[in-house]
């Protein structure tokens, strides 16, 4: 395989991952993907700033859903300690604990990643669904 196509599958495994932990409710792990002073921006467009923000926004989402999100990588490139990965995702989203039908949406992603310490973590995470989510903060 040339080292490109290994550099953007590395890149779109982070996102895979991202979706792995999520599953999971594994919020350590997905906090770990993020670098310190990473932006999360929510499908409503709401900006989540720094890791002990995410941190509490997560962590809530978690609290009130169940979630199995399917990434697929369209298109990712790196230059230095700078990369991309984007694509599209689509979402099964259970409430918890709330006898509710399951949301299903679909979208697009973007996640700008920045290599700390030898490994890719997302800087920037951006999401768009053709269903919103309602997360109570």
């Amino acid at each position: 395989m040339p080292a490109e196509a290994r550099s953007a599958q590395a890149l779109a495994q982070v996102s895979v991952e991202w979706a792995r932990q999520w599953q999971a409710k594994n919020l350590d792990a997905v906090l770990a993907l993020y670098t310190d002073d990473a932006v999360f921006i929510n499908g409503d467009g709401s900006r989540i700033a720094g890791k002990p923000a995410l941190k509490q926004f997560l962590s809530g989402v978690l609290k009130q859903y169940t979630a199995r999100a399917t990434m697929r990588s369209i298109d990712s490139s790196a230059s230095g300690d700078l990369a991309y990965d984007w694509g599209d995702y689509s979402e099964i989203v259970v409430p918890v604990g709330k006898p509710v039908a399951p949301i299903e949406t679909r979208g697009t992603y973007l996640v700008i990643l920045k290599r700390v310490h030898a490994q890719w973590r997302i800087a920037e995470q951006m999401w768009t669904g053709d269903k919103p989510v309602p997360v109570k903060r």
